[in-house]
């Protein structure tokens, strides 16, 4: 039987290209004598009262009749007992944080090893307290279910009248999963990364990436569909830098694409690292800014460097 669905993968925590939108960069709010808005805003907000606690993790039982592979169990206890969680003491955190390793830990270390459809349960018992520090015992059940292969892996556009620009083949390339492996939640994960990534240096900086499965229980294999949707493509509009002399700025833009070029959103990532000797030693992402300009597909790009104005005694 064939099954269809999309993946649930969890969110990719990619660097995102920041847009302007009329706001004081975040490195001049402190020069101003008086808070901003979004200041006046923040401190308004009541400051949240939770008591936490530390949960150590001093033993993972397994079910032996669950038929948990050994090393997907060394994996579990090593993660779950090299971390310390603090959850708010207020909340039923015992329940909270069982869920979250039966969903998070235990469930994907199979989904990891081709048992797509593993479901997991775990339990926690307190073994001893003392004051904030909570010593448990954490007993995981499983059912695995089959183990699946990795059948057709296939990338397309999202939309049949918008072809790839980029050649879908050499995208391919950038999925670590090849067919006949075990399939693997965390390998599509990282070709989703991969294909963010190499699509934001051809410009495609708002691409998005759907995988689409088709399972086959007969075969026990899955097939993967990676739709992309790549927007539109950027060039470097201009770019700006505020704070800096003239010489350091035609240093600063050896490092940094043309006017005209295009915009490769990894290069302000880059950016930072080679030219962390010249650059003041307080600065960020924060100060920068980009701003798209949708009618002629170009990015604004403006570095703020400025200090903040010496003020008299």
């Amino acid at each position: 039987m064939l099954v269809r669905g999309l993946l649930p993968v969890a969110p990719l925590l990619l660097g995102c290209v920041p847009s302007a939108s009329g706001q004081l960069p975040k490195g001049l709010e402190k020069c101003l004598p008086y808070p901003t808005l979004a200041q006046e805003i923040r401190e308004m907000e009541p400051a949240p009262r939770e008591h936490r606690v530390r949960v150590h993790v001093i033993r993972v039982d397994f079910d032996s009749n669950d038929g948990i592979p050994r090393d997907a169990r060394d994996e579990i206890s090593t993660e779950l007992q090299s971390d310390v969680a603090e959850p708010n003491a207020d909340r039923p955190f015992l329940k909270d944080l069982a869920n979250a390793i039966a969903e998070v830990r235990a469930r994907e270390a199979f989904r990891n090893r081709g048992y797509f459809k593993a479901t997991a349960s775990a339990e926690l018992t307190p073994l001893q307290t003392e004051g904030p520090d909570i010593s448990v015992v954490v007993a995981i059940r499983a059912t695995l279910g089959h183990q699946y292969r990795t059948g057709d892996i296939r990338i397309e556009s999202a939309d049949p009248d918008s072809p790839l620009t980029i050649w879908p083949e050499g995208l391919r390339g950038l999925i670590p999963l090849q067919r006949g492996e075990l399939f693997s939640v965390e390998r599509v994960r990282t070709g989703m990364q991969n294909l963010e990534l190499a699509c934001g240096r051809e410009g495609y900086v708002d691409m998005i990436v759907e995988p689409v499965t088709q399972i086959d229980d007969a075969r026990r294999t899955i097939d993967l569909v990676l739709r992309i949707d790549q927007q539109v493509q950027y060039r470097v509009g201009s770019i700006e830098f505020l704070g800096v002399n003239a010489v350091t700025q035609a240093k600063l833009m050896e490092s940094l694409p043309k006017p005209g070029e295009i915009f490769d959103r990894t290069k302000l990532d880059e950016f930072f690292k080679v030219n962390r000797t010249i650059l003041p030693p307080d600065v960020s992402r924060d100060d920068v800014s980009v701003e798209r300009d949708n009618k002629t597909r170009t990015v604004r790009i403006v570095f703020d460097f400025r200090e903040c104005p010496q003020t008299g005694s």
